[in-house]
């Protein structure tokens, strides 16, 4: 499985590096782009690519693609160091968080200008999660959008049912309702085992940045409304108090073990649930990812950027075109269990299934989004740091230490601190 959350932190060295060329070689024969993948060669992912790599170079007489694959651990340290050097490959994999960082330094192309036809290749809500704007940054799209994860709302049945709950909530007001209802007929048994995070504020409707993306504004009433729930679900012993820990990454282990009785996760995690929680499996109930009146689903993104100093930049973007377009989005992603954002790819069979099994029904709710072109992805400037203070004001506004608007609001100093 691919990993999903690749967010890179490329701050600190990124001063270093305005202005500074890269190497992009090229081979005395011809042009050679080179193209870095993050932890996808393997024997799952190698073939695919051999063979992507070979049809390109076949229709492009001259040109190679040199293909570099860099582990997990050490990425980001290493796409750091890359870009201070002035060494960074043509062609990058990285998340949009990473691509901002890069975009921010003047080290990664503008495509917006540099492809202004590349926009058509895909959906609205793809090229919009690549499009950036703001103090010091050009306002245009600074990546190609690639492979997406949606999620969808997993529910223990025999839990809801065991607290008097019933049918599973499918939207967030009869979720936070039924934690009431589950705190009250089973104290210490919790709804959840997680609180808000900034990609939560925006499902629930609160808006994240303004327009131009100068300033976060999640601490407005939809905001403080949502982690006022929280507070609430906290009081009535409905939500774990380990999900208050900051370094707590067990939610998915909680639901497993029948601790908690719902998890927000991968359409693609029921597989799991039957191998390694056969008592929950047997027990398992799917709704859509569920929103707030005026939010939207929230999608994670893969991307590609490319090096605004390559030496053969226009080939860079032919091949980063090529990657991910619709017919080599649609064979990677579903050999790696995940979505596409090219237009139309997401019509194939692979996403939208008809049969009924459970893994089926989840691959369906997910695609829903997509397929409609109605979802956002978590704000690219949102920094690391930010993510932290957010995590740890709302764990205080839940233990009653603050109000929810002192949370959100010490949080937004940060995020915006860390925009200029």
């Amino acid at each position: 499985m691919v990993s999903f959350r690749k967010v890179l932190a490329v701050t600190g060295a990124m001063a270093m590096i305005a202005g500074m060329a890269a190497c992009g070689g090229a081979s005395s024969s011809g042009q050679e782009v080179s193209f870095q993948t993050w932890n996808l060669k393997n024997d799952t992912y190698t073939p695919y690519f051999n063979d992507l790599i070979a049809k390109f170079e076949k229709d492009n007489p001259g040109v190679t693609i040199k293909w570099i694959d860099q582990p997990a651990d050490g990425y980001t340290d290493k796409i750091n160091a890359d870009a201070a050097a002035g060494t960074l490959p043509d062609i990058v994999d990285m998340s949009p968080n990473g691509a901002y960082g890069l975009a921010k330094a003047g080290v990664v192309a503008n495509l917006s200008k540099d492809d202004p036809d590349g926009e058509g290749q895909f959906t609205a809500s793809s090229w919009k999660a690549v499009t950036f704007d703001g103090k010091n940054i050009e306002r245009g799209a600074y990546a190609y959008p690639w492979y997406l994860n949606s999620g969808v709302q997993y529910y223990n049945k025999a839990v809801l049912d065991r607290c008097g709950v019933g049918q599973p909530p499918t939207t967030l007001d009869a979720w936070f309702d039924a934690a009431k209802t589950l705190g009250a007929n089973c104290p210490g048994t919790n709804m959840t085992a997680s609180i808000p995070t900034i990609e939560s504020l925006g499902g629930y409707g609160a808006q994240l940045m303004n327009k131009d993306q100068t300033e976060f504004t999640f601490n407005d009433a939809k905001g403080v409304e949502m982690v006022q729930h929280y507070v609430d679900m906290y009081n009535e012993k409905a939500l774990s108090a380990d999900a208050l820990n900051n370094q707590w990454t067990g939610e998915g282990d909680a639901f497993k073990q029948g601790d908690v009785a719902s998890l927000g996760g991968s359409a693609y995690a029921v597989s799991d649930f039957k191998e390694n929680a056969p008592k929950v499996y047997e027990n398992l109930a799917i709704v859509p990812a569920m929103v707030g009146e005026g939010g939207k689903s929230n999608v994670a993104m893969e991307t590609l950027v490319v090096n605004k100093n390559a030496k053969h930049k226009d080939m860079a973007i032919k091949f980063a075109r090529f990657v991910t377009n619709v017919d080599n989005q649609t064979e990677f992603c579903t050999k790696s269990h995940t979505f596409p954002s090219a237009k139309n790819a997401v019509d194939s069979p692979a996403f939208r299934p008809t049969g009924d099994s459970m893994q089926e029904q989840a691959v369906v709710m997910a695609s829903k989004p997509i397929f409609e072109d109605n979802w956002f992805a978590s704000p690219a400037p949102f920094s690391e740091r930010a993510k932290t203070v957010l995590r740890e004001q709302v764990a205080l506004a839940i233990q009653g230490k603050q109000s929810a608007q002192e949370a959100l609001d010490k949080a937004v100093k940060t995020a915006n601190e860390d925009l200029r």
